[in-house]
């Protein structure tokens, strides 16, 4: 499947609305999260309810509300993403997400080693977004690229024109 991110060609943009997500992270996550899931809710049933040691309802819906926590955070940790929008972005990491109008962005890095893209902002602060992952290789260079390239002709003011 082709990727969205890349422009059709050398020098056009891709059209907003545009996501940029990892693909690594997602593709071992949620089937993990589907094991997790088969595993903790299969464990609750399985656990013996009678006799000597015999686990209660309490403790099957513990086993089970932990098995949903796990999952939920592999679900957090798989749905990062950057969006691209007409008006600015929006960084999706775990726990938080930031809107950014484009003027914000002065840089956006990737470095060779980085886990993710580091976005540098104009009030001095450095914002990670997540939902480019350096363990993609490539298509994260990609994205990089395309982002930097958005980031530019967005942010231009009518004097830049």
């Amino acid at each position: 499947m082709p990727d969205p991110s890349a422009p059709r060609s050398a020098d056009a943009l891709p059209a907003l609305p545009l996501v940029l997500r990892p693909r690594t992270a997602r593709r071992v996550l949620y089937p993990l999260v589907a094991l997790v899931l088969v595993a903790f809710v299969g464990g609750a049933l399985l656990l013996p309810g009678e006799g000597r040691g015999a686990f209660g309802p309490a403790d099957r819906a513990g086993v089970v509300a932990t098995g949903l926590a796990i999952a939920w955070v592999m679900h957090r940790i798989a749905a990062v993403r950057v969006l691209c929008r007409e008006s600015g972005l929006r960084v999706v990491n775990v726990l938080r997400s930031r809107d950014v109008e484009w003027a914000e962005v002065l840089g956006v890095r990737l470095g060779q080693a980085a886990p993710w893209l580091q976005l540098d902002l104009s009030d001095g602060t450095t914002l990670a977004a997540m939902g480019v992952q350096g363990s993609d290789g490539e298509h994260a260079r990609t994205q990089a690229r395309t982002l930097a390239r958005l980031v530019q002709d967005r942010s231009r003011t009518e004097h830049d024109r």
